[in-house]
């Protein structure tokens, strides 16, 4: 019996790709990459982004822990348990307590930050804070009603909260428009409840004047400081708006003609406008609108001046 030949397979019938023949080896030692080390990869993509997205996260609860622990320490600053001294090593516990908080939550949402968000062990950065410290514990001492004193603890653990919730989002990239009024409402509250307890708390003249200088430095130093790079011209504007607030304040002290409210609001205006000038001078943004703006707070402090003068 005849034995069958041999069925060879036609070529075009088994290559791995029609267009190509046998001699086409190209065609079957290379064969595409396979899809699945693509999918592989976006799983680990995506856990890096939510393990970055939970290490960023740990300075806001960090300074919401913080917080706390400032406002329930700085409400037992009216115990009966507590003396003069005493009530003032408190103050200093709680200063250091919040910088050492801070600059923890400061370097670590600053680890992976850009130049531009600067260093997180910058002074200005935690002048707000340790004012707003300072000066719930001057209104603890000076202020003998507690609802004065619970109204101060809240207010200044408010400021210590978004001044540090402004810097840690610069840090991390993530500022808003909204940011930079809220840094500034908290700096606003701190001078104010500091103006008001040196003028209520004070009697001595010179000293009066020595601290309101001071506070008003550093705040106007504060506000400065986010407008040019350089800090000795933020540390001379601030010096500058000192000089004129201290000088208005000498004059406004001497005649004794104001009460603690009108002369606290008229030394705030005072400060917003000069400090204003000089923020917008250094930053190359004094436009005729913003001019204005100035100049009509400039009337504000003299219509308040001349209804004191009025009804005196």
């Amino acid at each position: 019996m005849a034995g069958k030949a041999p069925v060879t397979p036609d070529a075009e019938s088994w290559a791995p790709y029609p267009d190509a023949g046998l001699d086409s080896d190209a065609a079957v030692d290379d064969p595409p990459a396979p899809a699945e080390d693509e999918d592989r990869l976006e799983p680990r993509a995506g856990r890096e982004a939510v393990v970055g997205r939970s290490d960023a996260g740990l300075g806001p609860r960090y300074l919401r822990f913080l917080v706390g622990a400032v406002l329930l320490v700085g409400l037992f600053e009216r115990s009966e348990l507590l003396s003069q001294s005493g009530l003032y090593i408190l103050v200093a516990a709680l200063v250091v307590l919040t910088a050492v908080g801070l600059a923890i939550g400061f370097a670590n949402a600053g680890a992976d930050a850009g130049p531009e968000a600067g260093s997180p062990w910058a002074a200005n950065h935690y002048l707000v804070p340790v004012m707003a410290v300072a000066v719930g514990g001057a209104v603890s001492v000076l202020v003998a009603d507690w609802r004065m004193h619970l109204g101060g603890q809240l207010l200044m653990t408010a400021a210590i909260f978004s001044a540090g919730y402004v810097t840690l989002e610069r840090f991390r990239a993530e500022r808003r428009p909204g940011h930079d009024f809220l840094q500034d409402a908290a700096l606003i509250l701190v001078l104010l409840g500091a103006y008001a307890a040196i003028l209520a708390g004070i009697t001595s003249l010179p000293l009066r004047l020595l601290l309101l200088f001071v506070a008003t430095c550093i705040a106007a130093y504060e506000n400065l400081s986010r407008a040019t790079p350089v800090a000795g011209r933020a540390l001379v504007g601030g010096v500058i708006v000192g000089q004129v607030v201290t000088a208005i304040a000498f004059g406004l002290i001497s005649y004794q003609f104001l009460d603690v409210t009108r002369l606290a609001t008229i030394l705030l205006v005072a400060w917003y406008v000069n400090r204003g000038m000089g923020y917008h001078m250094l930053e190359g943004s004094m436009s005729r609108g913003i001019f204005f703006e100035y100049v009509l707070g400039a009337l504000v402090c003299v219509s308040l001046v001349a209804t004191a003068l009025l009804t005196h």
